[in-house]
């Protein structure tokens, strides 16, 4: 049976190399709304940052526990 993986689930799976990953690279991986994903991942005590790259362009990283 193939389980299917919540957003958050998919939005911790890709930032847990603590690197920064492109706001295009999480909509294709997360969701196109992965804001929200985000929002949620803070909710539940998961420390992401956010960086600008450019005008209108951000990165995201998870940083370790």
């Amino acid at each position: 049976m193939l389980v299917k993986l919540t957003n958050l689930e998919r939005l911790i799976a890709v930032l847990k190399d603590g690197q920064w990953h492109s706001s295009d690279e999480l909509a294709n991986k997360v969701s196109w709304r992965f804001g929200h994903t985000v929002f949620e991942a803070r909710k539940k005590g998961y420390s992401i940052e956010k960086r600008k790259v450019a005008h209108n362009r951000f990165e995201y990283r998870m940083l370790a526990a």
